[in-house]
C-alpha cells in the first residue's frame, strides 16, 4: 500500500498543502505544534474514515473557509484509487462527505480501501489508560481486515443503546419486560460477531506483537490475551438482568472486554517503566501492520508520530531497524539527530513549520 501524494485545504493548521510521498521512509521534522500530528492524521482518516483523535469532526476545519478537504491518490492492490473527504460546517450540524474515484461512500464502508498503522504519543494509553482504549485499537485495526465489522460494530452501538433506555423505562415502571427479550436476542447477535473478530484477532496479533517486543526489547517477553464477555452471550444478557435494571446500563458485551497486556509476566500497567510501557505500545502498532499484511496482502502505511521518546539507544536502533525492513513508512520527529545517516540518505527528509512543508536546510 502507498500513498502517492497527498492534499490538505484548510485542514485544522494547513492552508493549503499538496506533497508527493516516497514509496518507502518518508521524515517530517519540525517542532511541536508545528502540524506535523496533524499531517498523519490526515492519512489516518483516509483509512479509518474518522479521526482517531478527535471526536468532533468540526475541530478538522482550519480557519480561513467554513469546511476542510482532505484528498490523495494512493496505490493498492494492484490498483489507483483517488479518494476525497470533505468536512463542511452545516447549519445545524458538521456534514462529512467522502468520495472514492469520485462515487459518493458512507463513512461505515470507507474502511478497507486504505490500509494504515498510526502510532502517536496518546497511543500510550493502550497501556496506561482505562479498556475504551484497547477496545479502540481493535476497533480501528478489525474495520480495515474484517469486511463488514464496521456495519456491525456501528449497529451493536444503536442497539445497546436502545437497550440501556429500554431498562431505564422498565426500571421506572414506564414500559413492561415484554419488548426486552427482542432487543436481547440482537444484541447478542451483534455482539457476538464482534467478540469472534476480536477473539480471532487477538490470537493472531499475539505472537506477532511477542516477536516485535523481543526484537526491540532484546528478548523481554510480551504477552496480550483477550478477555471477553461470557459465551454465550444471549444467556448472559439474561442472567445480568436483575443488576441491569438496578444499574440501567447493560453490564455484559463487547462494550466491556478488555484486552490484558503483560511484560515479563507483570501487568504493564502497574509495573512498567515509561521506556517499557512505549516499547510494548509500538510492537503493539507493528503486530497490528503484520496482522494487516498477513490478511490483506499488502503492508500498510505505517504512521509513526514521535516514536522515539523515551527509548534508550538500543531500543530506538532496534526499533529503526525493523521500520526500515520494507512498505511506506511516514515518521515525524523534532529532529533528526537520532535517525542514523546510512537511514537519512534512504529516506526523504522535509521540515514542517507553522502548516508548511518544505525540504530541510
Amino acid at each position: 500500500m502507498r500513498l502517492v501524494s497527498l492534499t490538505l485545504r484548510n485542514y485544522r493548521n494547513y492552508a493549503r498543502l499538496t506533497i508527493e510521498l516516497q514509496p518507502q521512509l518518508n521524515l517530517f521534522l519540525g517542532q511541536n505544534a508545528q502540524g506535523k500530528t496533524n499531517l498523519l492524521e490526515a492519512i489516518a482518516i483516509l483509512a479509518l474514515s474518522a479521526s482517531p483523535r478527535s471526536r468532533r469532526e468540526a475541530d478538522l476545519i482550519g480557519p480561513a473557509a467554513p469546511e476542510a478537504s482532505v484528498e490523495a491518490v494512493v496505490d493498492g492492490a494492484g490498483r489507483r484509487l483517488e479518494l476525497a473527504l470533505k468536512v463542511a460546517h452545516g447549519s445545524e450540524r458538521t456534514v462529512k462527505t467522502i468520495r472514492v474515484d469520485g462515487v459518493a461512500r458512507r463513512a461505515v464502508d470507507l474502511p478497507g480501501e486504505v490500509q494504515a498503522t498510526l502510532f502517536w504519543p496518546e497511543d500510550l494509553n493502550l497501556v496506561k489508560g482505562g479498556p475504551e482504549h484497547r477496545r479502540r485499537f481493535l476497533n480501528e485495526m478489525l474495520v480495515q481486515v474484517v469486511k463488514g465489522y464496521g456495519r456491525t460494530l456501528a449497529s451493536y452501538r444503536r442497539v445497546l443503546e436502545q437497550r440501556n433506555s429500554l431498562l431505564k423505562r422498565i426500571a421506572g415502571g414506564l414500559e413492561g419486560r415484554g419488548s426486552l427479550p427482542v432487543w436481547d436476542e440482537e444484541l447478542a447477535a451483534l455482539g457476538s460477531r464482534l467478540v469472534e473478530a476480536r477473539a480471532g484477532a487477538v490470537s493472531q496479533l499475539a505472537p506477532l506483537a511477542a516477536a516485535n517486543h523481543g526484537a526491540i526489547a532484546a528478548g523481554e517477553p510480551l504477552e496480550i490475551e483477550y478477555s471477553g464477555p461470557p459465551a454465550p452471550l444471549g444467556p448472559a444478557l439474561a442472567a445480568s438482568l436483575e443488576e441491569d435494571l438496578r444499574r440501567g446500563s447493560t453490564g455484559v458485551g463487547p462494550h466491556r472486554d478488555d484486552l490484558s497486556i503483560r511484560i515479563a509476566g507483570s501487568e504493564a500497567r502497574s509495573f512498567a517503566s515509561q521506556g517499557q510501557q512505549r516499547t510494548a505500545v509500538v510492537s503493539l502498532k507493528l503486530a497490528e501492520s503484520d496482522l494487516i499484511e498477513a490478511r490483506c496482502g499488502e503492508r500498510p502505511i505505517l504512521l509513526l508520530d514521535d516514536v522515539l521518546s523515551e527509548l534508550d539507544a538500543p531500543r530506538r536502533e532496534a526499533l529503526l531497524a525493523r521500520v526500515g525492513e520494507g512498505g511506506q513508512v511516514v515518521v515525524t520527529s523534532v529532529e533528526a539527530e537520532p535517525f542514523p545517516a546510512a537511514l537519512l540518505e534512504r529516506a526523504t527528509v522535509r521540515c514542517i513549520s507553522g502548516g508548511r512543508v518544505e525540504p530541510c536546510g
